[in-house]
This record gives structure tokens, sequence and C-alpha cells, in this order.
């Protein structure tokens, strides 16, 4: 096909650290480590949505570069291509999930997922209200906030197009990322009591313009991939500016250093740093065949990874392996290898497929090269 980009095996190693690292955390709610600081790892794998958001960026940026110029029509394939890849595996969650729990009250829809919330998750428009953000799909907060940079990334690309276009960028994103969760207290806070404040906190902090300063970070990784003389310099640049941040931010709030872990735009800059500097060294304990192979199964393994941890707690395995550091481990592993077995399956009966159908719906909607 036109334009297809050149595959990097980084972003798909980035890919499966990130959603390893997802895993990590919901695995830990249902088998808890002992060690402080195997908690903490644990629970820090949250930021792997983050790092999923870092190689999003790179790889589409990376996409709209190879085929913009070369399409009739560029912006109609974009969208094409994203829901082709996204619709069918995520459709497929929204009845599986609708299968296992039905409508019933669960912890982010405590009152009950009324009928309109399936199409609203469907339309891709469940992330502006505390109830329909993660409700129908477990975690699908995420998606819609991917969905939604999708929408916006090729109007992005179009105007910006200089580093300190990109820089401005970012300081917009950080403001709007304090007035949407701010937002979201002024609107929502009154319609609900207090022990259900948590879902506004929800909605403050994983809506789209609260995570919107991280794919901001992937687009400025993605400027200095395509320039690789002044990669160095530029990744130089960040570390020092992020040591600035932290021991600042650290020293200000009173806070230990471990607590960047739960700084969702803080470690969206450290996954922008690690990207480049395993797109100029693949360290092969980051990137190899395993994390590779895992990356190209992460979407699946994301939508699927909350079935098999309740899965196993309703049958009693997750129970047998106890408490303590080692069967928090053990269960950890176990999970991802039933998950990745299930997103195996999908991948090939449904993701690829669709993909494909996306691809000869495209090549036979452009028009032939040279006319």
């Amino acid at each position: 096909m036109i334009g297809e980009p050149k595959k990097f095996a980084f972003i798909d190693a980035l890919r499966g650290l990130a959603i390893l690292a997802v895993i990590l955390v919901h695995a830990h709610g249902a088998v808890a480590a002992d060690s402080a600081w195997l908690q903490e790892l644990m629970a820090a794998g949250a930021r792997g949505v983050q790092l999923f958001y870092i190689a999003s960026a790179l790889t589409l940026c990376l996409s709209w570069s190879a085929r913009g110029a070369r399409e009739d029509s560029p912006l109609r394939n974009f969208y094409l291509r994203r829901l082709f890849r996204i619709v069918p595996m995520f459709y497929l969650a929204i009845a599986v999930y609708l299968a296992l729990y039905g409508l019933a009250p669960r912890y982010y829809a405590p009152n009950g997922v009324r009928w309109y919330y399936v199409p609203l998750t469907a339309l891709f428009l469940n992330g502006f209200h505390p109830e329909t953000i993660t409700s129908v799909v477990p975690g699908g907060w995420s998606i819609v906030v991917e969905m939604t940079f999708y929408l916006v990334l090729p109007f992005l690309l179009r105007s910006v197009r200089s580093l300190g276009v990109l820089i401005a960028l970012f300081l917009v994103s950080l403001l709007l990322a304090q007035i949407a969760g701010g937002a979201a207290y002024a609107i929502f806070r009154h319609s609900y009591p207090p022990e259900q404040l948590y879902l506004v906190d929800t909605l403050a902090t994983l809506n789209f313009l609260s995570q919107f300063p991280v794919f901001v970070l992937g687009m400025i990784a993605y400027w200095f991939f395509m320039r690789p003389a002044a990669a160095a310099v530029g990744a130089w640049a960040g570390v020092a500016l992020f040591a600035v941040w932290i021991v600042g931010w650290t020293s200000l709030r009173h806070v230990p250093f471990a607590a960047v872990l739960s700084q969702p735009i803080a470690m969206g800059a450290v996954f922008a740093l690690l990207a480049l500097a395993l797109a100029r060294r693949p360290v092969f304990a980051l990137v190899n065949p395993l994390t590779i192979q895992i990356g190209k199964l992460s979407f699946g393994m994301y939508l699927s990874h909350f079935a098999v941890i309740d899965l196993f707690r309703a049958v009693g395995v997750s129970q047998a392996f106890g408490s303590g550091d080692v069967p928090a481990v053990l269960h950890y592993g176990a999970v991802v290898s039933v998950t990745a077995a299930i997103s195996w399956v999908a991948h090939v009966t449904l993701e690829r497929p669709g993909i494909g159908a996306g691809r000869r719906l495209i090549a036979r909607l452009e028009p032939p090269a040279g006319t």
C-alpha cells in the first residue's frame, strides 16, 4: 500500500512494557505483596497507561508523516485506520462485559449502568460523565482518551511545525488539564454524596484534557526522533528539566522522591525520554522478542485482563496463591500468561482481520497511484 510506515521494534516493546505494567497494578489488587517496595512498584504499574500514550503519539505521528502527503484523502484514511483498529475489539469487549456483569451496580457505577451508557461508550462519548467514563468496559476511560486524541491529532500536526510551537502547546495543555479538573468538580461535586465523590475524582483525573499533556510529550519525542542530530541535546535538556522539576516539586510539597511514580505527566516525560533512548540503543532487556510480541497483543490484553483477574477471583485461583511477595509475583505471571493466550486468539481471529479490512477499504477508496 502507498506510504506504509516503517515498523519499529522499540515501539512494540514500549507497548509490551506498558501492558505488563498495567496488569501489574490490577493483579496486585487480587494478590497483595508484603514488602513496601514491591507494593509501591506494583501500584506504579498504573503509569503504564501513560507509556501507552507516548507509544501511541510516536506511532501516529510516524504514520501521518509516512502517508499524509502521499494519499488523496489522508484525513479520511487516518480515521478509517483507527476505527478498524479499535472498534472490532472494543465492541467485543462491550458485549463480553455486559454478558458478565449486566447492568448491575459496580464501583464506577454505584447506581447501576443505565441503558444509555452503552451507546455512549460505543460512540466513544463516555468520557464526559463520572458514571460513564469507565463503567461499561473496565479501563474504558483510556480507550475514549485515545480516540479523542485520534480525533484532534491530524489538525494538530497540520498546525504544529516547530519545536517552539510544540513546547507552547505543552504549556497550553497543562493549563487545559488544570481547567478540566476544576470544571469536573464544579459541575459534578454536588451531584454525589461524600462517599461517592471518588467518581468526580476519577473524571477529573482521567478525562482527555487531563491526559493531553502526555500525548504532547509524545509528539515532542517524535520531533526529536525525526532529527537524530538534535535528539541527544534534547534528551539531556529533558533530563535536566525533569531533575529540576523533581527537586522543586518534592521539596515544596515535602513528599518523598518515590511519589513521582504517581504523577502521570511527570512519568510521561520519563517515558518520552525512555522512548528516545531505546530508539537510539534498543537495550535487549527491554526490547526483545517477548516484549515485542506482547506489545503486538497489548490492545487485547488491556481489554481482557480485567476479566481474567475477575475469573481468577471467582473460581478461587487468586485465593489459592495466598499473599506475600512470591505469591503476588506468581499470580501476576499467571494472569499475564492467560491474558496473552486469550489475546492471541482475539488478535488472530478479530483484531488482525479488522485491520486488514480497513486496509482493503482504503485501497478501494484511494485512487491508483499516479492518477
